[in-house]
């Protein structure tokens, strides 16, 4: 009978064989999948047949660990450039120059010189002011307009990663559930990869393997993510992302990776600064030159009034023209001592002893507006060249993962041969055992 039995177990092994490459067959055009195969083992005992071990993923831990720490780098990097080289196009494109809106400022204060007393040219001063203004305006609407998005994607980035994280949390319960009762879980656990896969993208992640068909999953910054079948929220407040776990609280910062380290990054270290940079040149510029107005007298012989006025607190959004100015209140006209101790002007109307002070105001005050655009040029660059890194590196770790856990067509059409071989040919041994049993029951 051993004969028998062995051809029975070579044949339900050949069939469970062939079941896994009609699998892989099926779905090798599916993301994600991971080929399956039959585990065979010699039944204990002697001339006992074959048994199968089991039905598995051919997998690799170590490559998805890649292809997460990879997807993570490029999300980070592709978030981070998104805002710098969007930053870099608003500051630098030719007609929000504030180098060529200072210089025109600059160029009406020399046109006056040769009538101090010209109303055109006094318009002229103020209309040149008032174009500096605008283009502030429009830089400040700019950068507000993107720390709007930067906010609302890095909100919808929470919302995703919640949802995520919940799915991840429910495979986690119904793969320890089943690998219980002993059933199959190929499926679900390409199911729960591809999950972590999509969750990298958004945030670095660590992965423990328990055992028990749970992945525990936490954030770069050690903030608990995934444990068991229990998940966290991931929220945002402004700019401020944060993961609430078993009513506690953590807060993510922009060294957690994936596309939401990426935005806290460059909103730390690139929007918030540079916005401060500019706040800092543009309010340089308005006190220096009405520092210059105030040491001169307008056409009526009263001090100079400011030409510039803004809110401390917010320069660029309330930067602005001195709505009161009027044009012969522009303070062209020079200042001596008047031997007492005070100062009187020191011609008449057609004086012009200030203007020098006022182009001399504005000579070299946009020294820190090149430096910013220089540095934002060069670190754009910078990450350019890292996002084509991050992507190479990742495409390299997704095929390394293919070639080990993707479906070979022409790999799986020689298992069916060989499996389709190995059935024909306990399907004979069964014959053949019937055929032995025949003929020693016919001897009597």
């Amino acid at each position: 009978m051993s004969m028998l039995l062995n051809g029975v177990s070579g044949l339900n092994a050949a069939n469970s064989a062939l079941g896994a490459v009609s699998q892989n067959v099926a779905n090798a055009a599916v993301k994600g999948y991971s080929r399956q195969t039959v585990y065979l083992e010699t039944a204990a005992g002697g001339l006992n047949g074959v048994k199968v071990t089991k039905i598995d993923r051919i997998v690799n831990s170590f490559l998805n660990d890649d292809i997460w720490r990879t997807s993570a780098d490029t999300g980070y990097y592709e978030g981070f450039q998104n805002y710098i080289g969007y930053l870099e196009q608003i500051l630098g494109t030719e007609s929000l120059n504030l180098n060529d809106a200072v210089a025109g400022i600059r160029a009406s204060f020399n046109a006056a010189m040769s009538a101090p007393d010209s109303a055109a040219y006094r318009q002229q001063a103020l209309s040149s002011a008032q174009s500096l203004v605008q283009d502030i305006a429009q830089i400040n609407g700019a950068l507000s307009d993107q720390q709007a998005k930067l906010g609302k994607e890095l909100s919808d980035l929470a919302d995703n990663s919640s949802s995520l994280l919940q799915q991840i949390a429910e495979m986690n319960n119904k793969i320890s559930k089943a690998m219980a009762l002993g059933q199959p879980v190929a499926e679900l656990s390409d199911a729960r990869e591809n999950l972590v896969t999509e969750l990298s993208g958004y945030l670095g992640v660590d992965i423990t393997d328990v055992g028990d068909g749970n992945l525990n999953i936490s954030s770069k910054n050690g903030a608990p993510l995934v444990v068991g079948s229990k998940a966290a929220a991931v929220s945002v407040t402004g700019t401020s992302v944060d993961v609430s776990f078993n009513s506690q609280n953590f807060a993510l910062n922009e060294f957690v990776g994936g596309r939401i380290g990426g935005l806290l990054n460059v909103d730390a270290t690139v929007l918030q600064p540079s916005k401060l940079q500019l706040e800092t040149i543009v309010s340089s510029v308005a006190d220096s030159v009405n520092t210059a107005l105030s040491e001169g007298f307008d056409l009526n012989g009263l001090p100079g009034e400011p030409l510039f006025v803004y809110n401390p607190a917010d320069v660029l959004g309330t930067f602005g023209v001195n709505a009161a100015l009027e044009p012969d209140d522009l303070a062209f006209t020079g200042r001596v001592d008047d031997g007492f101790g005070n100062w009187i002007p020191s011609g008449g109307r057609g004086d012009n002893g200030n203007i020098a002070n006022l182009v001399s105001a504005l000579n070299g005050s946009m020294t820190g507006y090149d430096t910013l655009i220089g540095d934002l040029a060069i670190q754009s660059k910078q990450v350019q060249s890292s996002v084509k890194t991050a992507q190479l590196l990742k495409d390299n770790a997704l095929a390394a993962r293919d070639s080990v856990s993707g479906v070979n067509l022409d790999e799986e059409a020689a298992n069916l041969m060989f499996y389709q071989q190995l059935y024909d040919a306990n399907a004979r041994v069964i014959s053949t055992a019937d055929q032995l049993f025949k003929t020693l029951i016919n001897i009597f």
